[in-house]
């Protein structure tokens, strides 16, 4: 019997500095990391904390990681001009 195993994603993780500036629009957000947290969203259905706690190092405060996670999805969906409800 084969087993099934849930693919893996790799992403780079940004200091927690570095992404308060991208909320704060301090720093722009790249292309790249929209498509890194539209797919943590879509194809790996993240929410809005996990999605915090997968791209902040070190690991982030709990009480900033639906905030800054929702923030951070709201920025993507504008950068990508996409606005797709499977994701947002």
């Amino acid at each position: 019997m084969r087993t099934q195993t849930k693919p893996t994603l790799v992403v780079n993780r940004f200091p927690v500095s570095f992404l308060n500036d991208v909320v704060y629009f301090a720093q722009p957000m790249s292309r790249d990391l929209a498509e890194t947290i539209r797919t943590l969203r879509r194809d790996h259905r993240l929410g809005y904390s996990e999605v915090m706690w997968a791209l902040a190092e070190p690991d982030p405060d709990i009480g900033h990681c639906i905030g800054y996670g929702k923030a951070l999805t709201e920025l993507a969906c504008r950068e990508l001009s996409d606005y797709d409800p499977n994701w947002k």
